[in-house]
């Protein structure tokens, strides 16, 4: 995955605030603070620690002896459980 530049992230994370605001029962009362918190989020979720994790746990989980589904509720669950243990490890 490519470095997302300011602007690309910043149309994500006003997608995601957007979407909680439409939840039922949330009230966003800072849009721009919401905006920025989410942007910092996406940003240090994507920056080249998270993408090194990312392709370990990704790693991991196609050496198994079986084939997991990605998307799948299994996948979730090993991918959790992997980023945790790699990300301890680190």
């Amino acid at each position: 995955m490519e470095n997302l530049n300011e602007a690309r992230i910043e149309a994500m994370a006003l997608a995601v605030a957007k979407a909680i605001k439409a939840a039922p029962g949330v009230e966003i009362l800072d849009n721009g603070g919401a905006v920025k918190r989410v942007a910092a989020r996406l940003q240090s979720a994507l920056s080249e620690d998270g993408l090194a994790l990312d392709y370990a746990v990704r790693a991991r989980i196609a050496s198994l002896s079986r084939t997991v589904p990605e998307g799948s509720r299994e996948w979730d669950l090993l991918y959790r459980q992997y980023s945790e243990q790699l990300a301890k490890h680190r």
